[in-house]
């Protein structure tokens, strides 16, 4: 055995240079290792082995690119090339041209690069783990980290466990990959502060990351930080946004007045095809230094010279070391924010008395020692003062989200650098709706990657503006909604909390929607609350009775073409309501006290169901519609996009009013004279209800809608029409 360790790394059509070593063996001063696959050279992870020499034709021709696929540049400054043409040439002194010559010419490499200044020859990233039990929930971390588009990391696991398990799990799995460095401590510490100091000590690299043991990072956390730090030789630490699921896959929040009002959530698809919920990580100032929730969560990365010369974790913390190395870091350093998702945690739901006794004991002492005094000790506010992020202490105890305060006296102030070097541009959508309208522009930009979009809603749940995301094939688009925000708060959100470029657009639409306007939670609340329960009742559209059977009435009839209640439904008649109003004008001429329209949802259905109810309305009775006031555009199509049969009958497998609106803007417009009043609900669990008393006009006439009317019905344009159906409601209600 003699030094250097040289990985000698040919193609199979070159073996006939193993002869050369194989026939001077003897005198070679070094220790050559024959690689013929690309495989083997990943062993210059490990620094055993001091040189990778490529030997052919051409190096550019024949190794660069597989090379450059899993060698990193630091790595390849132990590389040299030999190239095969020069042995032949008699006017040159090949270096295989005899053993002396290759002697001589591996040694003046290896010294010369044993001479490189240390941070060209060690890893650029480390990243730095403790492992306690962490069996194959640590494989996310593996697998995370091949995904890496920096290729130049070392990880480092100490395995802190109680016994030998966990550490032979370790060793079986990744002894073979030179880029893990497994280390076991004597016995068990479980002071993690102690246990991370000890970590980050035998990190190489110039830039540290800490690693839970069973979370995934982001593929391109660790070129992106790079970047970071070389563009900014003052920045000493780096954090990115991260999302939080359970282990079952669903997404976790803490809901959007998270970190007193500076923190908020976006939902972005990831590359595992799932939406998530990204955690906008707070900004750095005074408010947000106060409590650990606030402060920067996972990816957390810092300078290696910065962590050591700020003394690293306190090692008498086994809670809440986070805070203290934060807020340590907030005052000594530099800190910017990478604006993106870099980091994904899971959530345990352990329960067991160890976690529950740590639980309790962060909550004991957290708040009430650690961070007031670590706050004090560290001289914050005069910092954040001295770095313009100095917010009104008011907002340290009474709390509000932050998109939500007068933008012409509030300022955000803070103290990091905001970094998005992903995208030039960013978009802002405001509205589902707006998305529809202006789509064709909107998939124009769409084509160019540089361009970050939000699509933001005050109606839709989340799980519908994905479904129309991809609909459209937008699923690079983040989204978010908030119940009944105004536009001019969701213009603060975007603005405060997700913008991270200079440059921005915002498309938007010239009407607002209208608010919920009723604490009523259900169809049957405001139905009950409008009459009396000796009424006479019709509900044309029962179904499963959810409405039906919580309404108060005492003397009441369904009807339903495929009923699939099981409570009352001896009285509900197994009719269309078509087959109904007919029987019921041959038998007898009933009148009813209170309708519920809540049948087919297609205007031409709901034409003939209301003129029959007009027939057969007592004279002091009213009549409730369903679905009035549809959140999209979608929502109002005549045919649902995503819809089945059964019993050859028309269902809906998603959020669907039908077009009924349409009917109720034809009526306001065109027979005002019959209205006596129109109220209407509007609640986050259904899509508007409303009731409808009438009168008759100056001749003794009802209400009634002539069939050649539906034509022109039909034409009413969501985009023209709705706006100015919203204003005439809200008048009504006034």
């Amino acid at each position: 055995m003699k030094y250097p360790f040289v990985i000698f790394y040919r193609l199979d059509k070159y073996s006939e240079i193993d002869l050369f070593f194989l026939n001077y063996a003897s005198v070679l001063d070094c220790t050559i290792y024959i690689a013929n696959s690309i495989e083997n050279v990943m062993k210059l992870h490990d620094s055993n082995f001091h040189l990778l020499l490529t030997y052919g034709d051409s190096f550019e021709n024949e190794y660069q690119n597989s090379l450059n696929e899993c060698v990193s540049n630091q790595m390849l400054i132990r590389h040299a090339h030999i190239d095969t043409k020069l042995i032949n040439n008699v006017s040159s002194n090949h270096v295989l041209s005899n053993v002396h010559d290759f002697n001589n010419f591996v040694n003046d490499v290896y010294i010369k690069v044993c001479a490189l200044s240390r941070e060209l020859t060690r890893p650029t990233f480390s990243l730095f783990t403790s492992s306690y039990n962490s069996g194959e929930k640590i494989f996310r971390v593996y697998n995370s980290l091949l995904k890496q588009t920096l290729l130049d990391w070392e990880w480092i696991i100490l395995d802190d466990s109680p016994d030998d398990a966990n550490f032979d799990f370790l060793r079986k799995h990744f002894i073979n990959d030179s880029r893990i460095r497994l280390y076991r401590r004597a016995k068990n510490n479980g002071s993690i502060g102690n246990v991370k100091n000890e970590t980050i000590g035998l990190c190489r690299g110039k830039y540290v990351l800490e690693m839970d043991h069973d979370d995934e990072l982001m593929p391109d956390v660790l070129k992106d930080s790079t970047k970071v730090f070389e563009n900014n030789p003052d920045v000493g630490f780096v954090y990115w946004d991260c999302a939080s699921i359970y282990e079952d896959g669903r997404n976790q929040s803490f809901g959007d007045f998270i970190c007193k009002g500076y923190g908020s959530y976006y939902s972005q698809k990831l590359d595992d095809e799932k939406w998530r919920l990204v955690y906008i990580t707070p900004n750095i100032n005074n408010i947000t230094m106060t409590h650990l929730v606030c402060c920067p969560n996972h990816p957390r990365i810092w300078r290696r010279t910065t962590l050591f010369e700020m003394g690293s974790y306190s090692e008498y913390l086994p809670i809440c070391d986070d805070y203290e190395i934060i807020v340590k870091t907030s005052i000594l350093t530099k800190v910017a924010k990478v604006h993106r998702i870099g980091y994904i945690q899971y959530m345990n739901n352990s329960n067991n008395n160890f976690s529950l006794i740590r639980n309790w004991e962060i909550n004991r002492i957290g708040p009430y020692y650690i961070s007031p005094i670590y706050y004090d000790l560290y001289k914050v506010d005069d910092k954040m003062k001295e770095l313009n992020a100095y917010e009104d202490e008011i907002y340290k105890s009474n709390c509000s989200k932050i998109w939500q305060r007068d933008n012409k006296t509030y300022k955000h102030k803070y103290a990091n650098l905001i970094v998005n070097d992903k995208y030039d541009c960013q978009i802002c959508i405001l509205g589902l709706d707006t998305l529809v309208l202006h789509i064709d522009e909107i998939k124009e930009l769409y084509k160019n990657e540089r361009n970050d979009f939000i699509l933001l809603d005050t109606k839709c749940k989340l799980e519908y503006l994905w479904s129309k995301l991809e609909y459209y094939g937008l699923d690079r688009m983040k989204c978010y909604t908030f119940e009944d925000e105004t536009e001019e708060n969701l213009l603060n959100y975007f603005h405060l909390l997700y913008s991270s470029t200079k440059q921005y657009k915002i498309i938007n639409m010239d009407f607002n929607k209208v608010k919920f306007n009723t604490q009523l939670e259900s169809r049957s609340d405001i139905i009950n609350k409008l009459t009396n329960p000796t009424n006479k009742y019709l509900e044309i559209g029962v179904e499963y009775g959810q409405t039906f059977n919580n309404t108060h009435f005492t003397n009441k009839v369904g009807v339903d073409p495929d009923p699939k209640l099981t409570m009352n439904k001896e009285l509900v008649l197994h009719l269309t309501s078509d087959e109904y109003f007919e029987q019921l004008d041959k038998t007898t001429y009933t009148l009813f006290d209170t309708i519920f329209i809540d049948g087919m949802h297609q205007l031409e259905y709901f034409v003939n169901d209301l003129n029959n109810s007009v027939k057969h309305l007592s004279e002091t009775g009213s009549i409730f519609i369903d679905d009035i006031l549809p959140f999209t555009y979608f929502e109002q199509l005549k045919i649902p996009i995503n819809h089945h049969y059964d019993n050859n009958i028309l269902k809906y497998d998603e959020f669907w009013t039908g077009d009924i609106w349409k009917v109720i803007y034809h009526i306001i417009t065109k027979y005002s004279q019959y209205v006596k009043r129109f109220t209407y609900f509007y609640h986050s669990n259904f899509r508007g209800v409303g009731n409808i008393v009438l009168q008759k006009d100056a001749q003794d006439k009802q209400l009634y809608i002539p069939k050649d009317e539906i034509v022109s019905i039909n034409k009413y344009d969501y985009f023209l029409h709705y706006p100015l159906y919203l204003q005439m409601l809200q008048e009504l209600n006034k």
